[in-house]
């Protein structure tokens, strides 16, 4: 159905005790955690999701954390996970294709 991963991520978040009502408003989000200095902030926050970017490698290499224009990363989408796994926090990936302009 629409919208039930977020209404099961709000109700996961209720149920823990980590928000006070039924309110997807109230779910806090730490955007753009790719690197490992930035995933070992969101990991230690108190947010409940974390939203990062995954790409191939230089366009086909190995998955690694990272938004478009870069191409790499000092982490790995393996590496992040291991990360973030025992948090208890949420995730929200984004798989990006890197496009090569000429």
């Amino acid at each position: 159905a629409a919208g039930a991963w977020s209404e099961a991520a709000v109700d996961h978040f209720l149920r823990w005790q980590r928000i006070g009502a039924r309110d997807g408003a109230a779910v806090r989000w730490f955007h753009a955690a790719n690197s490992k200095a930035r995933a070992r902030e969101a990991a230690r926050s108190d947010v409940h999701m974390i939203e990062a970017d995954v790409l191939l490698r230089g366009g086909n290499g190995d998955p690694v954390m990272a938004h478009p224009p870069e191409t790499d990363s000092d982490n790995t989408l393996e590496e992040w996970l291991k990360e973030i796994v025992s948090t208890n926090k949420g995730i929200k990936l984004d798989f990006k294709r890197y496009l090569e302009t000429r």
